[in-house]
């Protein structure tokens, strides 16, 4: 037998550490690659963590709080000897101590220093786009616990199977479309019944990650302009696609032409501007998710929105596929469902600009010799000043007006 941990894994490229909040089993619990063992808030989302090895559960390391990423968070005592590949995290931050000569295997482990993995690229956020290979590994393929043990299931290499995962992670997708259309299902994974936190203990958790993600947002010099876009065009183009994929893209778009809220403020000095990659929040029973959805202007607005219904509908249960964990440099809250006219959003560092959404409705309007009604929308944007000033939000503002009084495509 053979100790293997279970660590804190690295859910996004910003994430450093997680707070587990519970676990779903208990010590000396049988359990497998791939099964959830406890869920883990991070600054973006809550996520279901799974064992990357199979065995006895010996020992939780942490039963709640912070987990620097990287660190163990539970021991599990192994005789598989294909669980030596099965830490997803090992993958990419050599053998553990535990497996060193004189590590005990009925004591406490010693310790042993944090992880430091490699950040992840950011991921495109379309389903459809070109997944590009990641150069030929030197170590074991990087892959998703029960994506590799499918693949030993169903005798697929590895090593054959593009990722479409941040940073090449061989997904259980990827495999199931390296498998022959005739090829056997896995088998089912054991249903767990989890051992939810208090709904106080969870309050109390989500309030600590708003509170870590949103206090730096107050030593940033910010402010927001305002303006009322008119949306009667886009209603009249739109077929049923929803106004917060409309304007989502709108704002994606707008950004392309106004670079310098495409950079972060970071090391004391903006970054070089990337593509529009925008974190759209998400309020749900559990807290506030925040996907982010990279480039969602680009292709047809009738699958982007199918798409952003989706990750909506799946963070409204509390998962959110890692492909929507990419670094954001802008976000876009609407509150415009919920009855708001007009709100000011703050902004996340590092992004450089956050959109606010109030509510579409007809509103009075100037017209040539009077007043008349229009199908308008409050919208704030509120911008880093270090990275931007004034006309570059009103220049963006102007672009997505420009937008949206065009044909929606």
């Amino acid at each position: 037998m053979a100790r293997r941990p279970i660590r804190m894994p690295k859910m996004s490229m910003t994430m450093t550490e997680g707070e587990v909040s519970s676990w779903t089993v208990d010590v000396g619990t049988e359990i497998k690659t791939g099964d959830v063992v406890c869920e883990v808030m991070t600054d973006k989302v809550d996520m279901e963590v799974e064992s990357t090895v199979s065995g006895t559960l010996v020992e939780i390391v942490h039963d709640s709080g912070m987990v620097e990423v990287g660190e163990p968070i539970g021991w599990v005592e192994s005789d598989d000897e294909d669980d030596l590949l099965g830490d997803l995290l090992g993958d990419l931050l050599g053998d553990s101590p535990a497996d060193a000569p004189g590590a005990s295997a009925a004591g406490t482990p010693p310790e042993e220093p944090p992880g430091q993995p490699a950040d992840a690229a950011v991921p495109a956020a379309d389903e459809d786009s070109a997944t590009q290979a990641v150069p030929e590994p030197t170590g074991p393929v990087p892959a998703v616990p029960r994506a590799r043990a499918l693949a030993r299931e169903q005798g697929v290499d590895l090593a054959s199977v593009v990722g479409s995962g941040p940073d090449g992670l061989v997904t259980v997708a990827d495999v199931e479309r390296a498998t022959s259309a005739g090829a056997s299902a896995p088998a089912a994974t054991p249903v767990v019944t989890p051992r939810p936190a208090a709904p106080d203990d969870r309050r109390t958790a989500v309030r600590r990650v708003v509170a870590r993600t949103m206090t730096p947002s107050a030593l940033i010099p910010q402010f927001t302009v305002w303006r009322e876009i008119r949306l009667d065009a886009a209603d009249a183009t739109r077929a049923g696609v929803s106004w917060t994929t409309v304007l989502l893209r709108a704002y994606a778009a707008a950004l392309r032409t106004v670079p310098e809220l495409l950079s972060r403020w970071e090391d004391d000095s903006p970054t070089e501007p990337g593509p529009p990659a925008i974190a759209l929040a998400v309020a749900t029973d559990r807290g506030l998710l925040v996907p982010t959805f990279v480039e969602p202007d680009l292709g047809e607005a009738t699958s982007r929105d199918a798409e952003l219904r989706a990750v909506v509908a799946s963070a409204g249960s509390g998962k959110v596929d890692p492909r929507y964990m990419a670094v954001a440099n802008a976000s876009l809250s609407n509150l415009g469902g919920l009855g708001v006219d007009r709100f000011q959003a703050l902004l996340t560092p590092p992004q450089a600009s956050v959109l606010s959404l109030g509510s579409v409705r007809r509103r009075p309007v100037a017209v040539p010799g009077g007043v008349g009604l229009a199908l308008t929308v409050e919208a704030g944007l509120t911008v880093d000043h270090r990275v931007a000033d004034g006309a570059h939000g009103a220049s963006l503002l102007d672009e997505i007006d420009r937008l949206v009084s065009s044909p929606l495509t």
